[in-house]
């Protein structure tokens, strides 16, 4: 028998939220930065495989005053 499985999509997005201020809200102002395949920050959105998009995420991960995405 087959295992169900949710329909994935193999090319993803990186995005970092940094928050200058170290406080993660609504009210204070937030920076997005993207992240191309080489690991280095982009100035446009690019799609990074998803392999690569999520070892990018988890070596910022824990970083202070920032959020991880991977969209």
């Amino acid at each position: 028998m087959a295992s169900p499985s949710a329909p994935s999509c193999e090319i993803r997005r990186v995005i970092v939220h940094f928050y200058p201020d170290g406080i993660k809200g609504g009210a204070h102002p937030c920076e997005q930065r993207f992240f191309g395949k080489r690991g280095k920050p982009v100035k446009k959105i690019r799609f990074v495989p998803a392999e690569k998009a999520f070892a990018i995420a988890r070596k910022l991960q824990g970083t202070r005053g920032c959020t991880v995405s991977v969209i």
